[in-house]
Formats: structure tokens, C-alpha cells, sequence
């Protein structure tokens, strides 16, 4: 080929490949093309409609993103002209004080001390690794101010609260901003107000004191607050409160003067949480030592103590009363550590005494006494009931008895709580060992060679052991998924408890679904037991031999008979007895 045609040649290759280059990005090109203009048409129509348009009679109508500034400061940004000669701007003068916006439209809820939310939603910090420098001489370390009637305070565990000295005024809501300090001092102006048309007065003394709260809803703003009386030791409020979660799931609550002792709860709940050190504290320590004797004398003396903490932790409250009553005659005032710490005592002991409805006709008296009235339950669930404890050797009627000890009228002892769960610990721990060996023993039986035959058949003391070994490895399985979740639910608190509880007896059966889990190991254990024995039994008795036949047939019965007895015994049933009873009930001529 002649070397003028080479350009021509070279022209058609790479219009080919150009050619060929756009067919196999065509589609990705389109795509991406496509996509693009979806998402402008997407953010145009978004736009459109966040945007108002400010209507002007003087002038053509301006538009400013509704989302980003409030309706009422746009004239204050964008200042329409007013008709008139022109001037030229200027400054505003250096006393010019702005003034505040209106204010947000608020809704007044009363609250209980319980609801404060001080331990839940705790802002975050970001973990940014800085090193502040500081400066030479420096001695005052305080960046977190308090402004005008605020003053910021550290609560003993380490929580920022706000407390107004004039007026008697606490808050968890941050008054270091300028715009919140101004909105709370408007919305307690307007409480107050309102509080005050209703007998309430707020003089700023150690009698009466005021918490508020901010909250943000969407359209309005939320101020839940609550008065505290504290010669009367109650928590008031000026709207109608309900009490769904004052009473914290106690049915049968009518009576005041058990419902002060609800209120009273949470009055100690807002001392522990806001201590005053001008409340009496002589008095109050005095109060509470009577009250931490009395609950040891009812330790010592009963089994069946209502008492809130058991003799150990008793002792360790009387031993921290002394020590604070050392500390208050060597320093001579009372410190809001030690206030804290009489109010969480003492916050305890009330609210025993509303769950045991102390007081009242039917006050509960031991820790074991039902004050309310019994439900008959269906025939069905008594059936049941019974087929599921005849089925497991009677277990779930014992859990049943001692489950009943601790968890009355929905609620928990916590000493007891925790007796209670030490000794189910105790018994899956030896049931654990037990079967362990069983399972040994099962395993041993089948390695005899008279016990398994070589031709492969399976005669039935090998199923039967095999059904042993069954029901000894679901007991073991069981034992050690109870002894773990019972580690886990056992230590905890009594709310903790109680919530566990009514989220595993929310069921028809009750208290008998969980008596029946908590039987489980030893039914199994039992079970796999009997197996084991019938499989010996059966290869024992199933010889030839009449000598042996009768020895270890008379050695068995002898066992057997012994067993029963002990059991009957065990269990208070005597077959004469009952044997008596029964001919009365049935021959009786009367």
C-alpha cells in the first residue's frame, strides 16, 4: 500500500474504535445522565416548597428558606422598606437593647421526682483528642457559670442541677444559655402566676420549692414541674396528676392516707436528688436510726421481716449513722452528702411501706401475706397444674410454695429475693453434679457386654438407657441455663427483679409456669433415674436363675418400700390417715 493511503487507513481504525468506545459506554453514560436529572427534578420541587414567600404591599415579595429561620425574625433580617423619604441607615446606638422574641407557645405537665430525667438521655461527648494549655497562675477553674438568679451546683454523684436562691427553684435544664434562661424565667413567671390564683405562693424559703424541666415537642414547648411542701413532706401540683406510675403496678390503691405514703416516696426521691442543707438533720437522723432499729429487732426476731435491706446491710446503715452523726458534731452542720444519704434511706423505707400498705384494715403484716382477695382459677389451669406436677414428681408444688414466699401481690422482698435465688443456685449446682454422674453410670451400664449384644439388636434396657441419658443431659443442659440466667437476674435491684418477674409469669399459668421451669433439672434428674433403674431392673430380672430372682427381687421390693415411705414421710401423708379420712367422708352416718 502506497504510503499516501496510510492516513486514510489510521482515520478508519480510530473511527472505529471510537465508534465501538461509545456503544460500550452508551448505557453507563445514560444512566448516570438519567439519575442526575432525577435527583435536580427531586431538589427543585423540595425547594419550591421550603420556601415562603413574605407578602410586601411596598415592593416586590421576597422568599426565605422557612426551615432555617423562624417566621417572626425575618423582619428583623430583612427589613422591609416603609414608604416615606429616604434616609440613610444608621447604627443603632450602643444601649440598644434587643428585645426578646415572642415566647414559644408552653404546655404545663406535672411530673413526679422519679421522672426527672437526670440518668437517661446524658449528653454526649465527642472524643476529641486535644490538649488545652494552661495558663501561668491560673486558680480559678470554674467555666460552668450560673447567671443572675442561677447558680449552677454538683450533685454528690457528680450531676450539673441549677438552683435559683430566691425563689426556692431547681433545674436539670442547662441555664447557661442565654435564649433557655430566658423562656424558663417566662414559663415559671406564668406557673407562678397561675399557682399563685390557686393558694400557692412561692416565698422563697426553705418551706416550699419549685422543679421545672424543659421538654421539646414539635409545635409547643413542654415545662413539667412539681412543688415540694417539706414541712409536710409531699410533692403538689396545681393540674390533675395521674398516678399510673406514682403507684408503680400497686392494685387496689383508694385511700389517701395510703396514697401519702406514694407521695412521701417521692419527696425523699427529690431530697436525695436536690439536698437542701437547711432541712432539719438532727431530727431527720434521729428518725431514721428509730427506723433502722426497728427493722433489725424484725430481723433478728422473724424470718417474716418486712424490712426493706436484711440484717447485713442493716448493721452497715447504722454503722453509716454514726459516722455521720461524728461528722456533723465535729464540723458542726450537716453537708449534702449526708443529706443524700438519709434521704435514700429513708426514701426506701417509705416506699415499703405503701407496697405493704402500712396503715390501713388490711396492712400486710409478713412478708409472705396476700392483702388482696383470692381469684378462683379455672378448672382447665387446675388440671393442667396438677398433670404437669404429677408428671415431675411433685417439684413445681414445692418451687410453687417457696416462689409464693417471695413474690406476693406482685411485688418483691429484696433480702428474700435474694435468699431465694442463693438457694436455687445451690440446687442446680449439686443437680449439676449429679448428673454428671449419671451420665457416667449410664454410659458404664452400656459397655457391659451381657447389656449390648454383638448381633446389633436393641433390647430394652439399652432404649431405656439410652431415654436416661436423655433426660440426664436436658437436666444438665437446663441446670446450667438456669444457674446463669439466676446470676444474671438474681443480684439485681428490686425494680429489676420485679420487671423480670411480671415478664415471665404474664401468662395464664402464673407463678406455676415459672415454678415449673424452675423444677425442670430436678424432674429430669429423676426421671433419667428411673429409666437407669428399670434398664438394671430388667437385665437383673429377666435371668433364668430362681435363686437370683429372689434375692434380688426381695432386695428391690425392700428398697422400693423404703423409698415410698421416706417420700410419704417428707411430704406429711400418711396412707392410714388418709385411709380414715375417707371412710368418714364416705360411711359416716351423719
Amino acid at each position: 500500500m502506497s504510503p499516501r493511503h496510510e492516513p486514510r487507513r489510521l482515520a478508519i481504525h480510530l473511527r472505529g474504535f471510537l465508534n465501538a468506545l461509545s456503544r460500550y459506554f452508551s448505557f453507563p453514560l445514560r444512566l448516570v445522565h438519567s439519575l442526575f436529572h432525577s435527583i435536580l427534578q427531586r431538589y427543585s420541587r423540595v425547594a419550591s416548597t421550603r420556601f415562603k414567600r413574605i407578602p410586601n404591599t411596598d415592593g416586590p415579595s421576597g422568599r426565605v428558606a422557612g426551615s432555617i429561620l423562624p417566621q417572626h425574625n425575618l423582619s428583623q433580617l430583612f427589613p422591609v422598606p416603609l414608604p416615606g423619604p429616604p434616609s440613610n441607615p444608621s447604627p443603632p446606638p450602643s444601649n440598644h437593647v434587643p428585645q426578646p422574641n415572642p415566647a414559644t407557645p408552653v404546655e404545663f405537665q406535672p411530673f413526679t421526682p422519679s421522672e426527672v430525667m437526670r440518668y437517661e438521655k446524658r449528653p454526649k461527648i465527642e472524643p476529641i483528642d486535644k490538649s488545652p494549655i494552661i495558663q501561668p497562675l491560673t486558680r480559678d477553674y470554674t467555666d460552668i457559670r450560673g447567671s443572675e438568679n442561677w447558680s449552677a451546683l454538683v450533685h454528690p454523684e457528680g450531676a450539673l442541677y441549677f438552683h435559683d436562691f430566691v425563689h426556692g427553684i431547681y433545674t436539670d435544664s442547662d441555664m447557661q444559655n442565654q435564649d433557655r434562661r430566658n423562656k424558663m424565667d417566662s414559663y415559671i413567671a406564668e406557673l407562678l402566676c397561675e399557682a399563685a390564683g390557686l393558694g400557692l405562693n412561692l416565698t422563697g424559703g426553705d418551706d416550699i420549692e419549685l422543679v421545672v424541666q424543659l421538654f421539646r415537642k414539635r409545635d409547643s414547648q413542654i415545662c413539667k414541674y412539681y412543688f415540694v411542701d417539706h414541712p409536710r413532706r409531699l410533692i403538689l401540683w396545681i393540674h390533675e396528676q395521674h398516678t399510673e406510675k406514682l403507684f408503680e403496678g400497686v392494685r387496689g390503691v383508694e385511700k389517701l392516707s395510703h396514697i401519702k405514703y406514694a407521695v412521701e416516696h417521692q419527696y425523699w426521691s427529690h431530697c436525695e436528688m436536690y439536698p437542701n442543707v437547711n432541712l432539719d438533720g438532727p431530727a431527720l437522723l434521729k428518725e431514721l436510726r428509730e427506723v433502722v432499729v426497728h427493722a433489725s429487732a424484725e430481723n433478728v426476731t422473724t424470718d417474716l421481716s418486712l424490712s426493706p435491706f436484711d440484717g447485713d446491710e442493716l448493721s452497715k446503715i447504722s454503722d453509716l449513722i454514726s459516722q455521720i452523726q461524728e461528722n456533723v458534731q465535729r464540723k458542726g452542720e450537716y453537708q449534702v452528702h449526708s443529706i443524700c444519704v438519709i434521704a435514700r434511706f429513708m426514701r426506701y423505707f417509705a416506699r415499703a411501706k405503701f407496697f405493704n400498705f402500712c396503715g390501713l384494715a388490711a396492712a400486710r403484716l409478713d412478708a409472705d401475706q396476700s392483702v388482696y382477695v383470692k381469684t378462683k382459677e379455672s378448672k382447665l389451669i387446675v388440671a393442667l397444674s396438677w398433670a404437669f406436677n404429677a408428671a415431675l414428681f411433685g417439684a413445681p408444688e414445692s418451687h410453687m410454695s417457696e416462689l409464693r414466699r417471695v413474690w406476693v401481690d406482685r411485688s418483691i422482698n429484696s433480702p428474700r429475693w435474694k435468699n431465694f435465688n442463693n438457694q436455687l443456685s445451690s440446687e442446680w449446682s449439686g443437680i449439676t453434679m449429679y448428673s454428671t454422674v449419671m451420665i457416667a453410670v449410664d454410659v458404664s451400664f452400656l459397655a457391659v457386654p451381657t447389656v449390648m449384644p454383638s448381633d446389633g439388636s436393641q433390647p430394652p434396657p439399652v432404649v431405656s438407657t439410652y431415654i436416661s441419658v436423655f433426660c440426664i443431659v436436658g437436666s444438665l443442659v437446663v441446670s446450667l441455663f438456669l444457674t446463669r440466667q439466676n446470676r444474671r437476674y438474681g443480684q439485681e435491684s428490686a425494680d429489676k427483679a420485679v420487671d423480670f418477674l411480671m415478664k415471665v409469669t404474664g401468662s395464664a399459668f402464673g407463678t406455676k409456669a415459672l415454678a415449673t421451669v424452675h423444677s425442670l433439672p430436678y424432674a429430669m434428674l429423676l426421671w433419667g433415674m428411673v429409666y437407669f433403674v428399670f434398664a438394671v431392673a430388667y437385665q437383673v430380672f429377666s435371668s433364668t436363675s430362681s435363686i437370683t430372682l429372689a434375692t434380688t427381687g426381695s432386695a428391690f421390693g425392700l428398697v422400693v418400700v423404703f423409698t415410698l415411705w421416706l417420700i410419704r414421710a417428707a411430704r406429711d401423708f400418711h396412707v392410714s390417715t388418709q385411709l380414715i379420712a375417707w371412710f368418714k367422708a364416705h360411711f359416716s352416718r351423719d
